[in-house]
């Protein structure tokens, strides 16, 4: 049966042309493999990205197939005509900026899709990059129909890695749909093999030469996969989550709140403000060192509190890579207003909030937020305030403990609801123990039966007011690695690598051993 594959690179990062694999860039090692699956090869994209893919295109014998913008509707459209055109009874669909597609994975899917002559082929359990899509000529029709006719909301959708699928989960019983499982579920690694960021190109450069190093087969995909595992250089790339300190003041301290209970947190309370000088130069590092990441103002401390706060949000914003997130307990919130309203909606949309409630009732919030009941009505009002400027970012939070857990049901079915101030938008955060320090008043226990390589040491960067990193936020200041004031964010980063190669030993050092936060993940 005749194919074409069809690669999308209308959204390529000026990663996906570094060459990082032995002189090749990911859009050429897609490319080669392309060249090997099928004789006829069409890349979408871009007229401001066709200059850069055209020579290279060139030498696979790719087709440029290139539009002004791309959405899910005209997606499902170009691939039922490229399949028409070029006679092909289905597409082999990837984006241009996976290196690691796997051929041996890809001739497996192939020969599924055919055997059981099926409408859509994936693979299952793997990290992402490694397996192409498959789509039938018949079905491309049948979604290029669906997004045209209005009556899929995916239609003006801008195109994203799982936009196929997406389409068709509307009406996902109407496909026959075969899928390759993985003998081992790679999921839980989170990992991308795609070169559409910094950090997922450092993955992927750091495995390739990992892979060399050791003599692993590339081709052999669990082979490759488990490398992947098993290294902490390639799990731990580049900080995504940026939690920093900007002042310790709060309105009011909580009962899961140990600055009140333990000196390694008392410390941190009493540390001055973050100057605003201080804040720029660090934001301009985080922003070269990891291009992309969450920055929260919220580390430990009320930032609304900071007499200079929308100044700290808009160096933040000034990042076009860039997302600020704000943990709050809401009753600042009233007087930024005017702030809220100058901001762009690309601004906006780079913007999050979390709203501490903890409670559906005043007298139990009072008891958990150690404060009088009339600061409830403020935090609650807090939520629609924002939401009326920032559209489905908006989060109120509850931590589950012993204390609030009979509200639970209540909180979730309240703010569930999409008529709720939030839109359905919520959090139930886990009670954190912080090693041991504070009594234990987690509700319920959501430890995995496996434990997994800390995911707050593989993704998160703690900064405190003085520039001081801590190894973990549930440290404290009694293991502080460096400072960024005095040395650079890329140097400390480094500084607290070794951990993690006793966390996949699974040889925890001794708070390791006592915190069960290592399996929740912020961004």
């Amino acid at each position: 049966m005749k194919s074409v594959v069809i690669l999308f690179a209308g959204q390529l990062s000026a990663h996906a042309y570094d060459k990082i694999f032995d002189n090749s860039s990911a859009v050429e090692k897609t490319l080669a493999w392309a060249k090997k699956t099928s004789e006829d090869i069409v890349i979408f994209s871009t007229a401001y990205l066709s200059a850069p893919l055209s020579a290279i295109s060139a030498e696979y014998g790719a087709e440029i197939v290139s539009k002004y913008a791309w959405t899910c509707g005209l997606l499902a459209e170009e691939i039922s005509k490229i399949c028409e055109s070029h006679g092909a009874a289905y597409a082999v669909y990837s984006w241009a900026d996976t290196p690691f597609l796997n051929e041996k994975l890809t001739s497996e899917l192939i020969a599924q899709h055919e055997k059981y002559q099926s409408e859509y082929t994936f693979a299952d359990g793997f990290p992402y990059g490694v397996a192409p899509e498959i789509i039938d000529a018949g079905c491309a029709r049948i979604l290029s129909a669906l997004t045209s006719s209005g009556q899929n909301a995916c239609n003006e959708k801008p195109v994203c890695r799982d936009s196929i699928f997406s389409i068709m989960k509307g009406d996902i019983n109407s496909f026959e749909i075969e899928t390759f499982i993985s003998e081992k579920d790679y999921r839980l690694l989170r990992l991308n093999f795609e070169a559409s960021s910094k950090i997922n190109a450092v993955v992927c450069e750091r495995l390739y030469e990992k892979a060399l190093q050791t003599g692993v087969d590339i081709c052999d995909i669990y082979a490759f996969c488990d490398l992947a595992e098993k290294s902490s250089d390639v799990i731990r790339s580049l900080p995504s989550f940026y939690n920093v300190q900007i002042t310790g003041r709060y309105n009011h301290v909580a009962v899961y709140n140990p600055i009140a209970a333990c000196e390694k947190f008392k410390k941190i309370a009493c540390l001055p403000d973050m100057g605003i000088e201080q804040f720029r130069a660090l934001v301009a590092q985080i922003a070269d060192f990891s291009e992309e990441a969450v920055v929260s103002l919220s580390a430990w401390g009320e930032p609304l509190l900071h007499p200079l706060f929308w100044d700290f949000v808009r160096v933040v914003l000034a990042q076009k890579n860039l997302t600020v997130l704000i943990e709050t307990d809401g009753l600042g919130v009233q007087s930024l207003q005017s702030n809220f309203e100058a901001l762009t909606e690309e601004e906006k949309s780079r913007f999050y909030w979390i709203v501490l409630l903890d409670a559906v009732d005043p007298t139990l919030y009072s008891k958990i937020q150690n404060c009088g009941a009339c600061d409830f009505d403020a935090a609650v009002n807090a939520v629609p305030l924002l939401e009326k400027y920032f559209d489905g970012r908006v989060y109120p939070q509850m931590t589950r403990m012993k204390a609030n857990e009979p509200s639970l049901e209540s909180f979730f079915r309240y703010w569930h609801d999409k008529g709720s101030p939030s839109k359905g938008e919520l959090i139930i955060q886990k009670y954190d123990r912080m090693c041991g320090d504070l009594p234990d008043e987690k509700s319920a226990d959501l430890s995995p039966l496996e434990r997994n390589p800390c995911w707050h040491l593989r993704r998160d960067m703690v900064i405190l007011a003085d520039g001081s990193v801590p190894l973990c936020r549930d440290f404290g200041y009694d293991s502080i690695v460096g400072n960024v004031f005095e040395e650079s964010v890329q140097s400390v980063w480094e500084k607290s690598a070794g951990i993690l190669d006793s966390h996949l030993t699974k040889n925890y050092p001794e708070r390791c051993r006592k915190c069960d936060e290592y399996y929740t993940f912020n961004f």
